[in-house]
């Protein structure tokens, strides 16, 4: 057993009993005690007081995160780490991974990839990647339940059945060392329990909303329990294709459905195994995308004036662009054999495929001039195997990793600098596309990882952990003027590592300091158009993370967790894109040196026993230090793509008690964020404009919870507002926000204990 339970368990997040803390003359100096408490900053956690228990202090419902592959209080742990749990998510009305940004500091998501909405790119501090193409990797990994998820698409996941998510911020340097060079998502599922117990949710609403999911949690046997959960989740478009009679989607219209099984057998105190399986399929119209005409003397005959007056609307006429989908499957098997009260082991195997299509018309005029329609499928297998201790001194965990993946994009596209003046037809459908770009890549990873927490002097804690991770990719890129495919084969290794000192100052009141490395593979272009000889790899990226921080308590009534932050990037890769005579190049450059310093702020303030304000604050100061004279574009100064300086979000929330019993709940979520460039190289064109998003709810919970509705608006200033853009003469690509103004009805019944 660790300090908070087992240090392997699949029900990695659990409410502890309520500790109460007193900042005051019992706990140390109080002046000090309260200096130290108010520098920590607030997360979205699980803070309750009742009057009574505000006399004699706030009170602290402690919350396990496994954000270091073991049970962990989230008080305790020196990393920068928010926490979702499944109240805080349906509270929000959160109900896919995308969402979660307006919830953490420093973090951006976006679904740029080939206009399809099942794309998730994760940006947090100042670190993520936009492509989505098989010869790239994410920089920030996205896991479900330890699970590393290989590729982007396809990861924009719903968010019903879990059992929270933690948003890990910073490099990972020894327990999550494949591309966690800026953090991690970890999505934690509910594991069966067997309780026999249920529970339906229903949304309807305007622009067509229509959604419902279930979930059951059924015994089968003394030791076999089940979970099952499925939905789906429907929506209208928001634009239309002006000039196709009977288009195969709306733009922007939403139809996904998803289910997951959880079988888990607990026979004995020493073995259980647990095994998942999974489904997501979407067939829904494509994102929503704006065309901006700068220089109409540059050859395509594009002017402004041909574009839609409705800028979600299209002129195109190529149908197969209307429409994109993706699905994605998987299964996991996770056995712990608990060998003594100290000794735990864990293997987990695990395979996802994931396939797409889709596209973007690049000039949504009435004739084929720019178009990359796009398929691509990616398969991976992982294995695990975990080792963990605990001892008199404090606690470890060891172990070996495997991740193997293989897959390719096909893309046969129509480029027509000439304009429709070059002799061929002004419309042609997909199957006659006349250009052919083809990837493939097969991608290894190994790893062996070990950390362990040392307990002294009673108050401090001294963390260390190293890891060493080899990868090797084979990748070949074709297009249709290449002689031949351009094969390449290359590996990249490193050890990386991390060291941390935590001091439990007082009850409830902890100060941390830390150094981690992180690593990202290298890898190769995703579209070499600039010919064969641009088909090269790329270097690996590595970044050292310095970072001091506070989490407790402070006054009666505060919950405060704060963290100040540099961030020294290395050899750092990032995208450039622009079309050149035969295509839409992206190069991929390692750009020298980078350097980030910020700082987040997290936390509740318990204004009375039924009311409550959350928040959490990011800023950050980041730009391209250092650039080799080889990279194009690029200049000293410069911001890399996607990263505002400031974030912010505020939740005030009110619950009035009724006398016959039950409750109503009125909620307001406001979220705002700065000013951003789409690509690294800041032009003006590509600047993206400040955000603010507010959204509300009102609820009623039943005399004995068994039930709840609400009433919610969200995005009440229906802003539409950029994901990404990109400058490419003689267009701006911008890709807007699917998330529009809506109003509706949530519903919610329980059944069981």
């Amino acid at each position: 057993m660790g300090r908070n339970g087992p240090l392997l368990g699949p029900a990695p997040i659990r409410q502890l009993p309520r500790t109460t803390v007193r900042v005051g003359r019992d706990n140390g100096t109080p002046l000090l005690t309260a200096a130290i408490a108010l520098l920590g900053a607030l997360a979205p956690s699980t803070v309750t007081a009742t009057a009574a228990e505000a006399s004699a202090g706030p009170t602290i419902e402690e919350v396990v995160v496994t954000a270091r592959r073991r049970q962990e209080s989230l008080a305790d742990i020196p990393l920068s780490v928010t926490v979702l749990n499944e109240q805080a998510i349906r509270a929000r009305g959160i109900t896919e991974l995308n969402q979660v940004e307006k919830f953490a500091p420093n973090i951006v998501q976006t679904n740029f990839g080939q206009g399809n909405t099942g794309h998730a790119a994760v940006f947090m501090r100042g670190i993520g990647l936009q492509d989505h193409i098989i010869t790239t990797d994410p920089a920030v990994g996205i896991y479900l339940d330890g699970v590393y998820l290989g590729r982007n698409m396809g990861a924009n996941m719903d968010l019903m059945n879990i059992e929270h998510v933690e948003v890990v911020r910073g490099p990972q340097g020894s327990l999550h060392g494949r591309n966690t060079l800026g953090g991690a998502l970890n999505i934690v599922t509910r594991k069966p329990s067997g309780e026999d117990a249920g529970r339906i949710d229903l949304k309807v609403g305007s622009l067509g909303r229509r959604n419902g999911n279930f979930f059951a949690d059924v015994a089968l046997r003394d030791a076999l329990a089940l979970t099952v959960s499925g939905g789906v989740k429907s929506r209208g478009g928001v634009g239309r294709a002006l000039g196709i009679a009977n288009p195969e989607a709306e733009i922007g219209e939403i139809l996904q459905g998803f289910g997951r099984a959880a079988l888990l057998w607990d026979g004995n105190d020493r073995w259980r195994v647990l095994a998942t399986a999974d489904i997501s399929r979407s067939d829904q119209g494509v994102t929503p995308h704006v065309v901006r005409v700068f220089n109409p003397d540059n050859g395509f005959g594009l002017r402004q004036s041909d574009q839609p007056a409705n800028p979600d609307d299209t002129h195109s006429l190529n149908n197969e662009l209307m429409s994109t989908a993706d699905e994605t499957r998987g299964y996991s098997l996770t056995v712990d054999w608990h060998m003594t009260d100290g000794l735990t082991a864990r293997a987990i195997v695990s395979g996802r495929s994931m396939w797409f299509e889709g596209g973007l018309d690049n000039e949504k005029v009435a004739a084929t001039l720019i178009e990359f329609p796009e398929r691509g499928e990616a398969d991976q297998i992982t294995v695990e195997a975990l080792l963990s201790g605990a001892t008199s001194w404090g606690d470890w965990v060891a172990g070996l990793y495997a991740f193997d993946e293989d897959g390719f994009n096909r893309s046969p596209f129509v480029f027509r600098p000439g304009g429709v003046g070059d002799g061929r037809p002004a419309v042609i459908p997909a199957s006659d596309f006349d250009g052919l770009l083809l990837l493939r890549q097969e991608a290894q990873s190994r790893a062996a990882f070990a950390h362990a927490n040392v307990e002294f002097r009673r108050r401090w804690t001294l963390g260390v952990g190293i890891r060493h991770t080899r990868d090797a990719k084979n990748g070949s890129g074709f297009l249709h003027y290449f002689p031949a495919p351009v094969r390449r084969g290359d590996e990249w290794s490193a050890v990386t590592g991390d060291l941390s000192l935590a001091w439990r100052f007082a009850d409830g009141v902890n100060i941390f300091a830390s150094y981690a490395r992180g690593y990202q593979a290298g890898g190769y272009p995703p579209r070499p158009f600039g010919g064969p000889d641009t088909f090269a790899a790329f270097d690996h990226t590595t970044a050292d993370s310095f970072e001091i921080g506070a989490k407790g308590a402070f006054g009666q009534r505060w919950t405060l967790r704060s963290a100040l932050f540099h961030v020294a990037y290395k050899d750092l890769a990032v995208q450039v894109n622009e079309l050149v005579g035969q295509g839409f190049l992206t190069l991929t450059q390692n750009a020298a040196e980078s350097r980030a310093t910020g700082i987040e702020l997290e936390g509740a303030w318990e204004l009375t026993e039924d009311a409550r304000v959350e928040f959490a604050f990011g800023y950050i100061d980041i730009e391209i230090s250092k650039v080799d004279e080889r990279v194009q574009g690029i200049a000293v100064g410069d911001s890399p793509a996607l990263t505002p300086n400031f974030t912010l979000s505020v939740s005030p929330r009110k619950q009035w008690r009724l006398r016959g019993g039950g409750a109503v709940t009125a909620r307001l979520d406001h979220y705002r964020r700065g000013a951003m460039f789409g690509q690294p190289i800041n032009t003006p064109l590509n600047r993206i404009d400040s955000l603010a998003l507010t959204s509300a709810s009102l609820a009623y919970t039943s005399p004995d919870g068994g039930w709840d509705a609400a009433l919610y608006g969200h995005n009440l200033g229906d802003a539409v507002y950029p994901l990404a853009k990109l400058d490419l003469d003689p267009t701006v690509l911008v890709i807007n926000s699917n998330d529009r103004r809506e109003v509706g009805l949530r519903f919610s019944k329980t059944f069981g204990p």
